[in-house]
């Protein structure tokens, strides 16, 4: 397949840009995307962290203001009479300035819990309670319980000290869950979800259900180890819908019991490098349409002066030889080129004018050479002198023969002319078959059909007779009985078609082969006339010459001469 300069530069063009964004492809996709994914991850775990900091300062407010709380003297005295105003002042308090707790109550260490100046219910059998009691923590935060209104809120325990700093009681405030919620579900960390809940996995902002379902399986959590964590981690684990993906965690310093979390697709994760290298593919398509568009107005601009230059030299191969390029005056390597065409072209001009020339002192110098040789005024005195001796003597066939072969030396010297019309032609043809009818007899027929609109045509002399010389030779010769020659001449559109045809002999397909073979090379040992022929025509009419044999053993052979028409108007 062949490829134009065109192509071939706008092919480069694409493809160095190919190499250049494949390489900066794989760069970003071995050495950059690792590398940003652990910037990734990084900077989400510093949110993680962050968030749990948050939530770590809620506890922390919390904390701080019950145990200013828990610091009032009515608490620690122990009177259910003084308390018990204190616990419907506080409740009335709290919800009043954003329902941040549902109730106050305080806890005896008998058990009992008043919400208000009763006692409600004995806590002596609950967990939370007796963990208040005998944890050592400061303060202690239930899990997610729903109250009579159906809300879910969180039970925050904190100790009332006796003297000797021994827990003798127990505030507690129910505090909605809602309030941690607004901190923690909110949030959005790379698409992710967050949630808090304990070192024993139990979940504090999210429902059981719905996180199963959508953030991660029980059992993917149940593998984790939760309780070994010290400070921000991350674990590869797969979500609730089998993607691949992040946990990152980091404990609520405040209360040590919880861990926020929260989960992020690997493919998020990774998005920024996906991202870049979308990017980079973007640019590499606009770059290469660039590219394109640049190439290929380079290509006009650099290729327009070349097919220039190649349009004349088309000219030229076609024959006109005054197709000279006309300089750009660019003063770069195709000027200089163009430049060298043209004293090339002169060159060759030159060159076939001295050819021509030398040809054709040539041709006259060799006909100068046989005139004087021939002498040809003589030659014709002494033939008409022996032509009216036979005649009046009865020497017809004598007279005849030397009225032919005046005739063919009178067309054939034509007083130094190189060209006679085609009608002179076939006249001097006719005298040589009549020459040779007296050799040959009955042996020798022939036949001359010459087209009317032919007979002017200018053409080189001595063309047809070499022809017919070749035919009676190796076509009619080696015939016992003879035969019949066919001399021919119609104009075929621009071309004048010559034809010799004879039932002779006719050759064998390998000798044809051969002839035509050294038809081609011009190399035709035996048939100098055949040779002599094609050679004067290409100089004469050049390479549109045509010459051809066509031969069929017994039945004869014929001889096709083609040459271009070149006008009538020549002088003769």
């Amino acid at each position: 397949m062949k490829f134009s300069i065109r192509h071939k530069i706008i092919f480069f063009f694409s493809l160095a840009s190919l190499l250049v964004f494949s390489a900066l492809g794989a760069y970003i996709g071995f050495a950059v995307r690792p590398r940003t994914m652990t910037q990734t991850r990084f900077a989400i775990s510093q949110m993680v962290e962050s968030k749990a900091n948050e939530v770590s300062m809620w506890v922390k407010r919390m904390a701080v203001e019950y145990r200013t709380i828990a610091a009032i003297p009515a608490f620690s005295s122990m009177d259910v009479r003084e308390i018990t105003p204190l616990i419907d002042r506080f409740t009335e308090l709290y919800k009043k300035n954003g329902e941040t707790m549902e109730t106050f109550s305080y806890i005896g260490k008998n058990g009992f819990c008043w919400i208000n100046s009763s006692a409600v219910e004995n806590l002596m059998d609950h967990t939370d309670y007796q963990q208040a009691y005998q944890n050592d923590r400061e303060f202690i935060l239930s899990l997610p319980v729903t109250n009579p209104e159906h809300r879910q809120v969180m039970l925050f325990y904190y100790p009332i000290l006796g003297s000797t700093g021994i827990k003798e009681a127990l505030i507690c405030a129910a505090i909605p869950t809602v309030r941690l919620k607004e901190i923690v579900n909110p949030v959005q960390i790379y698409e992710g979800r967050s949630w808090v809940m304990t070192r024993n996995k139990d979940l504090i902002t999210t429902d059981e259900e719905y996180f199963v379902e959508n953030v991660l399986s029980r059992s993917a959590l149940d593998q984790l180890d939760m309780r070994s964590i010290t400070s921000s981690d991350q674990f590869r684990v797969r979500d609730a819908r089998g993607k691949q993906a992040t946990l990152f965690v980091s404990p609520v310093t405040e209360y040590d019991d919880w861990v926020f979390c929260t989960l992020v697709q690997d493919s998020v994760i990774g998005r920024s490098t996906h991202q870049i290298l979308i990017g980079v593919l973007i640019l590499f398509c606009v770059l290469l349409l660039i590219n394109i568009v640049m190439g290929a107005s380079l290509v006009q601009w650099v290729l327009k002066p070349i097919r220039s230059l190649q349009g004349r030299m088309k000219k030229v191969e076609e024959g006109t030889l005054d197709a000279y390029y006309t300089l750009p005056g660019t003063h770069d390597e195709i000027d200089s080129l163009g430049q060298s065409y043209n004293a090339m072209l002169d060159e060759i001009i030159s060159l076939i004018d001295r050819i021509y020339q030398e040809q054709a002192e040539k041709r006259q110098a060799e006909l100068k050479v046989l005139q004087a040789q021939i002498k040809p005024h003589f030659l014709y005195n002494t033939l008409d002198n022996l032509k009216w001796m036979e005649k009046a003597q009865g020497a017809d066939e004598v007279a005849k023969a030397i009225t032919s072969l005046s005739t063919y030396f009178r067309i054939f010297l034509s007083n130094g002319q190189e060209k006679i019309t085609l009608a002179q032609e076939f006249k001097h043809t006719e005298a040589y078959l009549t020459m040779q009818k007296i050799r040959y007899g009955q042996k020798l027929n022939s036949t001359l059909e010459l087209a009317e609109d032919a007979r002017d045509l200018p053409m080189l002399k001595i063309l047809i007779q070499p022809l017919v010389e070749n035919a009676i030779n190796h076509g009619l010769k080696p015939k016992e009985n003879g035969g019949t020659i066919q001399v021919s001449a119609r104009l075929i559109g621009d071309r004048l078609e010559i034809q010799v045809r004879d039932d002779g002999v006719g050759m064998d397909e390998a000798t044809l082969t051969a002839l035509r073979e050294a038809l081609q090379k011009e190399q035709m040992e035996g048939h100098y006339g055949l040779q002599n022929v094609l050679r004067r025509c290409r100089i004469e009419y050049g390479e549109k010459t045509r010459l051809s044999i066509d031969s069929t053993p017994g039945v004869g052979t014929c001889v096709t001469l083609t040459l271009p028409v070149k006008g009538k108007e020549e002088s003769v």
